[in-house]
Order: C-alpha cells, then structure tokens, then sequence
C-alpha cells in the first residue's frame, strides 16, 4: 500500500481556569492518505520476532475483540512487538465530552471519537513510555487519523495516555485513544500500516454509545438525602 502523509494541525484548548500548558492542546497531528496499489505478498514475518511469537499476516481483517500482533521499529534497530485488542469503539460529541474546552471552527467540524485497547508486549524491549500516535490509526475510508492526547486531568474518560513508564514483556494494559475524525466521514476502522508498503491490519465493528462516567455515591449525613 503506497502512502503520503500531509500534515494537519487540531487545537483544543481549555478554559481559563482549567490550566494553561502544551498540554492543554492537541498535539498537531499527520494524517496519511493511502492511494490503491496492487497486493503486496507479504513474507512470513516483516521484522524478527522472538521464538514462539506468530505476527499477525497483512491484510488482515479482525472484528472488535479479536487479537492481532504486529511489530514495528520504536527506534533505529529496536523492534516492538505488541498483542493488540481493539475492545470498544466508541462515538461521542465535543459538548458531551469536551464541557468546558474552547475549540475552534475547525475542530468543532469533526466528530471525537474514543477507541479503547488492549495491548500486551508479546517482545522483548521494554516498551514503556510508548505512544501510539504513530502505531494505531483511525481510518475513515480517505484518511488516516493520529490519535490525540491529553492528560487525565483534562480528560479522564479517554486521556490517550502513552503506555506506562515500565512496559516489558508480557506486560498488559488497557488504553483509550481520542481520535477526530473530518467532517461527513465517520470512522470505518482501526489500522496498524506494517512497513515495506505492507496491507494494513484492521479492526472493525458496531461503534458503540460512550461509557458514561461512574457517579460516585457519597455518604448520607443525618437529615440530607444521599446523592
């Protein structure tokens, strides 16, 4: 699959208030345009992989739920090897899950999106501190989306948070990401682009409602109602 990357930048900021930092924007993001190409034969295994691991074969096509393994190069000669699920995808709004940002015309055009993983290192490099930005995409069918990231102060139903600072093998965590995706298009799939122009690995599946926050119950005081 040949592909060109343009860039393109979405900020969010917060109301005063809520802080001011790098932070407190999205990230400018890339967004990769695939045009057709003939099928590529894939060999049995795009990068080295520890004995026993099996990649997942490009092209593949997985449901919500169904595990795919896939490797890439973190850094020049360090090879990553991840389990990945894609358990949930899920569609939301800025004023349902964004009360309280100031965002601009442009961004306020597209529509957020939460896809939690589940991911396992199935390698042996510690991979703490990863970010998927440049790992797992949101396809809307033209584009390829890089995900946004924030803090879980800015926004704890799907901060987008990198992997934790310790990550090594058979380390599992469950992640969320954030992804916009362009106006009139929704989001048709959850991609990982192998390398040497490889067919992507895809999930997809029903897209889901957002999980509404967990309200917690506070203690009833003598006379006063509990909430």
């Amino acid at each position: 699959m040949l592909m060109r990357v343009v860039a393109g930048v979405l900020a969010l900021g917060l109301l005063a208030g809520c802080g001011s930092n790098d932070d407190s924007k999205a990230d400018d993001k890339e967004s990769v345009k695939s045009t057709p190409s003939a099928t590529t034969e894939a060999p049995k295994s795009y990068y080295d992989v520890p004995l026993g691991v099996t990649l997942t074969e490009p092209g593949t096509d997985l449901a919500l739920g169904e595990e795919g393994v896939i490797a890439f190069e973190r850094r020049q000669k360090e090879i990553g090897v991840l389990s990945v699920k894609v358990d949930r995808i899920e569609r939301t709004s800025f004023q349902e899950s964004f009360p309280g940002w100031n965002v601009d015309d442009v961004t306020a055009a597209r529509t957020p999106y939460f896809v939690r993983l589940t991911v396992t290192n199935v390698g042996t490099t510690d991979l703490g501190g990863l970010k998927l930005a440049n790992v797992i995409w949101a396809d809307d069918g033209t584009t390829l989306e890089a995900p946004n990231q924030y803090t879980k102060v800015q926004l704890p139903a799907c901060a987008g948070d990198p992997l934790p600072a310790t990550f090594r093998q058979s380390a599992t965590a469950q992640i969320c990401q954030v992804y916009f995706i362009a106006p009139a298009q929704t989001l048709q799939t959850i991609s990982f682009i192998p390398p040497a122009g490889l067919d992507p690995i895809t999930w997809s599946g029903e897209i889901s409602k957002i999980i509404p926050p967990v309200k917690k119950k506070t203690k009833k005081k003598p006379g006063q109602a509990a909430t």
